[in-house]
Parts: C-alpha cells; structure tokens; sequence
C-alpha cells in the first residue's frame, strides 16, 4: 500500500518547471513560512510565551531526542534510493540515504502544532495544515514514504501531548 499511495503521488514531478518549483516550496521551504506564522503567533497580538515555550520544546524533544533514537534501530531507505526511476525534485539527502523512517520534518512540525493546539486551536489546525502539505510534498517530492510521514506524524503528536500532558510547567493555565 505503502508503494502504491507513494506512486500515485510521485507522479505529479517531473512534468513541469512550475509544478516542480511547487514542490520544492512546499517540501523544502514551507518550514520556515510555517516558523515565520508560530512566531508572529505567540507574539502578536499578546506575547504567548508558555505556548512558545511548550512547542518549541516538544518540537525538539521529538525531533532531537525520539526520531535520533528511532533512527538507531530502523534503517529504511529513501524511496530514490530504494526504486529506480524515481522523480526526485527535492535532490538528494546527503548522508541520510537510509534514515527515511519517520520523517525528521513530520515530527517536529506536527509536535509544534499538536502542543500549540492544546493552548490555541485555531492556531494548532493552521500548523497542522502546514505540517501536511509539506509532508504530502516531501511524498510527491520524492524522498519519502507515506508512511514515514504518517509515522513521524504520529511520534509528533504523541511526544507533545505526553510532554504538555505530564509536565506541569508546560500545561496551560485554566
């Protein structure tokens, strides 16, 4: 299934310079415009600096911490490296060829927005939105599976609200 999800999707690169360029913005640079909206998010119109504090941390715990320990036991290849004649837009991964399981980008922006919905869910379902389509372009991009997606999805979401849940100083305040 896997495979077959990853087929359908790859095969929206390689048929255009713009479509390509498409990819790329959303695989590679959507992170920081993902960043950019956090930050003006927890400082304006009120400094919202707990909600900072408890993202950001769960972000790097969970892309730092979990997804390095994974890494050490699962060693999946990237789907261009894997299959031939793989459309690859976002070039390759240098030094991380056989680290595609969970995805490193999965997991921190979906730790940032599960954390930063459990104090503001509007703001929590913009990064969620972020978070996806920039997974789905990483698929479509070429470097990897949906499953690894979907997995560093799950690693983010379940890190942030184990952190948030079990940590008083990063609970909300009621």
């Amino acid at each position: 299934m896997d495979l077959s999800i990853f087929d359908a999707l790859n095969m929206f690169a390689g048929h255009g310079i713009w479509t390509d360029r498409l990819i790329v913005f959303f695989g590679s640079y959507l992170q920081y415009v993902i960043g950019l909206v956090f930050v003006i998010a927890v400082l304006w119109p009120v400094r919202r600096y707990r909600l900072a504090i408890a993202a950001i941390a769960s972000a790097l715990v969970a892309r730092l911490g979990v997804k390095t320990a994974v890494v050490l036991f699962v060693h999946r290849a990237r789907p261009y490296v894997a299959l031939e004649g793989i459309k690859n837009v976002l070039g390759p991964q240098l030094g991380e060829e056989f680290q595609s399981f969970p995805s490193g980008h999965a997991v921190f922006f979906f730790a940032l927005a599960m954390a930063a919905y459990l104090y503001d869910r509007r703001l929590g379902w913009w990064l969620f939105a972020g978070a996806t389509i920039m997974g789905v372009a990483r698929v479509i991009g070429g470097i990897h599976w949906p499953s690894d997606i979907l997995g560093g999805a799950v690693i983010g979401i379940l890190t942030a609200w184990l952190m948030v849940r079990f940590i008083p100083a990063l609970r909300p305040r009621v």
